[in-house]
């Protein structure tokens, strides 16, 4: 049987933040106590600065990509532990709630989830001074915030200045929104420049779906 938690670090930390947003905010509907989360909720805070810290590749330490080892192994026992003790059998904790969290489901079976087929919609809202924020859609239901089947959230990139980006190359990485709006502020001299967004959904598994069209508008200062 494969092993549910994903095996590369990037991977494996969008699936953690899936399956710890769903913990929280379902574990008083599965019946869980919640000073039993308590465990996972630290060895995530220690996962989180450990990852981030070794995720520069141009400043790291050697010591800090070995506590980024040592995170890892020891929150994949405490999720390993908590998923056997509370979800694994717990009757209260649907096949499709396992699914959505990447868990091996009763059956013996992982039903997979769908690489996104659909790329988000963004509108920029300008309205404070050197701020935009991005609200997000589906361009399949362009009307409702709710993000597509497995998804765990939306990537934005952005290039700043010059001609709209014509290759992903060109663009720099903002971050995840897990919500339908993506905040960025600017500094005073990057007033009067435009900025360009490139949007698309990854799902729980770390795959993405195709790239949104240009999304732009000016920074006000």
């Amino acid at each position: 049987m494969a092993d549910y938690i994903p095996s590369t670090d990037p991977e494996f930390d969008l699936w953690q933040k899936n399956l710890m947003d769903n913990i929280r905010q379902l574990m008083s509907t599965w019946g869980i106590d919640p000073s039993k989360v308590m465990g996972l909720d630290s060895k995530q805070s220690i996962w989180n600065t450990a990852f981030s810290k070794a995720s520069n590749k141009q400043n790291r330490t050697a010591a800090e990509v070995q506590a980024k080892r040592d995170a890892l192994d020891d929150y994949k026992k405490e999720i390993r532990s908590f998923v056997a003790e509370f979800l694994a059998n717990n009757s209260r904790v649907s096949d499709s709630d396992r699914t959505l969290m990447g868990l091996t489901v009763k059956s013996g079976t992982r039903t997979p989830v769908p690489v996104p087929a659909t790329s988000p919609l963004g509108t920029v809202d300008f309205s404070v001074r050197l701020q935009h924020t991005l609200h997000l859609s589906d361009n399949a239901t362009p009307q409702s915030k709710a993000k597509p089947a497995g998804v765990h959230g939306c990537e934005v990139w952005m290039k700043l200045g010059g001609e709209a980006p014509k290759d992903a190359s060109e663009l720099s990485y903002l971050g995840v929104s897990t919500t339908y709006a993506y905040t960025t502020t600017y500094e005073g001299k990057q007033s009067n420049t435009m900025a360009y967004y490139w949007l698309r959904w990854v799902n729980t598994r770390g795959e993405y779906g195709p790239w949104s069209t240009t999304v732009s508008s000016i920074i006000v200062g």
